[in-house]
């Protein structure tokens, strides 16, 4: 009898250890940070960029949320969420390295911004260069995703679409993109089956123009672009009687479905935690 109850209170022990061993202890943001790095494919390219803008790596994270902009909508969208880790792509203090110039040290934008984030002890961490580097570019893969058009090549990006008219697709991702305007360059009757995807602020003009001057692009679906480079490349192409257009709807809204996109790549490799997407509003509006 004895040894009987001897071998039920191992058993009792090492139920309860395997048990521990299943309950995921709570994530730090310097375990959500080192997770990435190793997921990133093929692997995780050092930069300045892809660090903690603002918090502290050691905390535990009651959540993420991923954004385009961590502007103060989407700040107060994450704390709603209960998310203390916004893992945001583009910069969130005014400038291209977060770095606050000695101008915009006393203004009140940027202060109460940073009280709200300290406040509410939320740690704001940059995912951009390593996103674009990854296999595949997130960014990419996360528009040609949401726009549901077939991929022909992935360098550069080119989409196939079924044949229509400038006008009708420009109309099409007008509505899509929930946009109060879109700029538009080219015949409006010119029939295009094959996009060029030149989504944020492609840093060369052979990224807009090397693209669409391609014999199997019939226009590039541009976020922004200097106009002295893609819109009168565009706008003379058509006065010489070339087929090519350009469609240019934004920085936001051209690369924030690669965030969308990152919000389920992140899912697939950290568990038991609430891993949101945060839609930014758009952020202009134009006259009647």
């Amino acid at each position: 009898m004895k040894l009987c109850f001897y071998l039920f209170g191992i058993a009792l022990v090492l139920t309860g250890a395997c048990r521990a061993q299943t309950v995921k202890s709570p994530w730090s943001v310097q375990q959500v940070m080192e997770s990435i790095r190793k997921n990133v494919k093929p692997h995780w390219f050092e930069t300045k960029t892809d660090t903690i803008v603002m918090g502290n790596a050691y905390d535990t994270v009651t959540g993420i949320a991923t954004c385009m902009f961590v502007d103060m909508n989407v700040l107060k969208k994450a704390v709603a969420n209960n998310c203390n880790l916004i893992i945001t792509h583009e910069p969130s203090f005014y400038n291209a390295t977060d770095h606050v110039e000695d101008f915009m040290k006393d203004d009140e934008v940027l202060i109460e911004k940073i009280s709200y984030i300290k406040t509410h002890h939320l740690i704001i961490y940059r995912f951009h260069d390593n996103a674009h580097r990854n296999d595949p570019d997130q960014i990419m893969k996360g528009l040609s995703e949401d726009l549901g058009w077939k991929i022909v090549n992935r360098t550069p990006w080119i989409l196939e679409v079924k044949v229509q008219k400038l006008s009708v697709l420009a109309d099409s991702l007008k509505k899509r993109f929930k946009l109060a305007g879109i700029r538009v360059i080219g015949n409006p009757d010119l029939e295009i089956s094959r996009i060029g995807l030149v989504p944020g602020l492609a840093p060369t003009s052979q990224m807009h123009i090397g693209v669409l001057k391609r014999d199997d692009v019939d226009a590039i679906l541009v976020g922004e672009a200097r106009e002295w480079e893609d819109y009168i490349y565009v706008k003379d192409a058509e006065e010489l009687g070339k087929k090519k257009a350009a469609i240019f709807i934004g920085h936001l809204k051209s690369e924030e479905p690669g965030m969308k996109y990152c919000a389920s790549w992140l899912q697939t490799f950290i568990g038991g935690l609430r891993i949101v997407f945060l839609e930014n509003d758009n952020i202009w509006w134009t006259p009647d």
